[in-house]
């Protein structure tokens, strides 16, 4: 192998070899971003059966992220509950018990 082969084979591995650590090093940064830099998501200022009530009327994917189902689902959940025996409990809803069994 020449002198000229093995220099060009030196700066190919050396390029390969900083793309590798480069493509590592960026990996890690967005890896561990959220771990640092972190967003709040619980942040409604309601508790209980004012949150319940928020998210029934809010954005509908915010119920199916909060309790695993869309509001339709959720309503026909309430009423299966209701229907097999559910009791009132005092000063909570239906749908609040649910939504706490749920969350």
């Amino acid at each position: 192998m020449t002198t000229d082969h093995r220099a060009c084979l030196q700066s190919l591995c050396n390029h390969a070899a900083a793309l590798v650590i480069g493509t590592v090093v960026a990996a890690a940064q967005i890896y561990s971003e959220p771990l640092y830099f972190k967003i709040p998501y619980h942040t409604s200022i309601l508790t209980g059966e004012g949150w319940v009530q928020e998210l029934l009327n809010g954005h509908p994917l915010r119920i199916k992220t909060e309790l695993g189902m869309r509001h339709h689902v959720f309503w026909h959940f309430v009423q299966a509950l209701v229907h097999s025996g559910l009791k009132p409990a005092r000063n909570m809803s239906y749908e609040e018990q649910a939504a706490i069994f749920l969350y």
